[in-house]
């Protein structure tokens, strides 16, 4: 049954909303292990150089060693190894400052090194070095507070190091030195449950990993083996197998492995060896090869490496120099120093990460400044009729876009339309804003195990159907979308 949605049926208005879409500056923070701060920057976005923020470096706690930012941009943690707890940060969104969120710290297990934070920005998770075991943690999406989940910790070898998610937010990985393997968790409601043959041998000390873009490929750094590690993951059980060549040497002491966006080329910060090393992975086999012209010159000792979500730009932090060194990004994946290259950090810079919000508050939503969305042409169910099928495709770009999402739709065809929703589990409580526009919620579109969340490079179709009132001589001209991340304040 088509259910037609009348506009005079509407009575409910969305005050003060705007459709128009700003791009948010996107800022880089980097966990000062010495120093006690966390020093924040704004990004250039057309020539990557770091420019640091009134009021950084920011007081964080005893040795940050990991510092994160949330998908939505809007809350920064970072783990503090000597007070076995995570700093918690609320993002001024124009500035880039870091203010203190109440109850900060949070308490974790021992010797918190690393952590993760789900796709969809609602769970946060620790790596307790010295603990042997793993926090767990909702995200307060409106205040960024930390809750302990129930379970929490969950136990995970001898000395978990490093965490990487799947773009999925299904399957948790952690590195363990102590034993020399690779542990992989099922993520159940935020309950983590080791998932078949886990763990997995990895080389010696495996350090950093990573997770490629398309969630098929793990990459480990063994720092005293000089090698990666790499694997191929199962998407059913999140099981990993070893790819035909692995492991892939590299030279140096590999500490951290960053994949860029597009998933075609991996880095490593290789430590001791004053180096960044680059590989191209192979899209088919996960393999890899050397980059030409790799290894790339950094500064004293690389011990974390990142790359800009734009996949444009790399970033260093040279833990003995106190500095970051920056990149520019070729199309083989050779990199450049910027010419502003090395930028000043604090003492022991030991980790870096970008809060490059996807979405930027607009009135009491949120509107996607990275998704695109693009109308289908129009098509009659039948000869004579006045309904008309439409499909809007959303294809979202490197960030992940938490929700719940909903879809506006601005300058209808005419005033003589109404809007129908006819898809399968799609719920039809369109809202009518005051400037007469539609507001479709999506978030059931969404694969359940998305977590209410749009994955980057996702590509989500939603159909329509308009009926004109205007007879069968009327077809409906093209709209405006825009894609909102948020609850409807009505």
């Amino acid at each position: 049954m088509i259910q037609i949605i009348s506009r005079a049926a509407f009575s409910l208005a969305f005050l003060g909303l705007s459709t128009a879409a700003a791009v948010a500056q996107p800022f880089a923070y980097v966990a000062n292990e010495l120093s006690n701060t966390v020093s924040g920057y704004t990004v250039d976005s057309a020539t990557g150089a770091l420019t640091e923020l009134t009021g950084s470096p920011f007081p964080a706690g005893g040795h940050p060693t990991t510092v994160m930012a949330t998908p939505s941009g809007k809350f920064v943690y970072v783990t503090d190894y000597y007070g076995n707890a995570i700093s918690a940060y609320s993002l001024n969104g124009t500035k880039g400052a870091l203010f203190p969120i109440a109850g900060s710290p949070f308490a974790t297990g021992s010797s918190p090194f690393s952590l993760s934070i789900s796709p969809s920005g609602k769970l946060l998770y620790t790596a307790n070095y010295g603990g042997g075991n793993i926090s767990a943690f909702g995200i307060n999406g409106a205040t960024g507070a930390l809750t302990p989940l129930a379970g929490s910790p969950f136990a995970a070898g001898t000395n978990p190091l490093s965490l990487a998610f799947t773009p999925s937010g299904k399957f948790l990985y952690v590195s363990d030195p102590g034993t020399g393997t690779v542990l992989a968790f099922v993520v159940n409601s935020g309950g983590l449950t080791q998932a078949p043959g886990s763990p997995y041998s990895a080389g010696s000390y495996p350090f950093g990993l990573a997770v490629s873009p398309s969630g098929k490929y793990l990459y480990v750094a063994n720092s005293n083996s000089g090698n990666i590690s790499a694997y191929s993951i199962s998407n059913t059980t999140g099981a990993l197998t070893q790819i035909s060549g692995s492991p892939f040497a590299t030279g140096g002491q590999p500490s951290a492995v960053a994949v860029t966006p597009s998933g075609h080329f991996l880095y490593i910060a290789g430590g001791s060896s004053n180096n960044v090393y680059g590989l191209r992975i192979n899209a088919t086999t996960g393999a890899l090869t050397s980059i030409s012209n790799s290894p790339f010159p950094a500064g004293d000792v690389p011990y974390d490496v990142t790359v800009s979500s734009s996949g444009q730009f790399a970033y260093a932090v040279d833990y003995y120099g106190g500095q970051i060194t920056g990149y520019s990004i070729s199309s083989t994946g050779a990199l450049t120093p910027l010419s502003d290259s090395p930028f000043t950090a604090g003492a022991a810079p030991a980790s870096i990460a970008f809060a490059n919000p996807a979405v930027k508050s607009c009135g009491a939503l949120n509107v996607s400044a990275e998704a695109t969305l693009a109308p289908g042409p129009y098509t009659r169910q039948s000869r004579g009729s006045e309904l008309w099928d439409e499909t809007l495709t959303i294809t979202n770009g490197v960030t992940p876009i938490s929700g719940p999402l909903s879809v506006v739709l601005t300058d209808l065809p005419s005033s003589t339309t109404t809007l129908s929703g006819t898809y399968p589990g799609l719920t039809t409580t369109y809202c009518f804003s005051a400037a007469g526009n539609y507001v479709v919620p999506i978030g059931s579109l969404l694969p359940p195990a998305n977590d209410d969340t749009l994955l980057p490079g996702e590509v989500l179709s939603v159909p329509f159907v308009f009926e004109t009132t205007g007879g069968s001589s009327v077809k409906p001209t093209h709209y405006k979308a825009k894609l909102i991340s948020g609850a409807l304040n009505k």
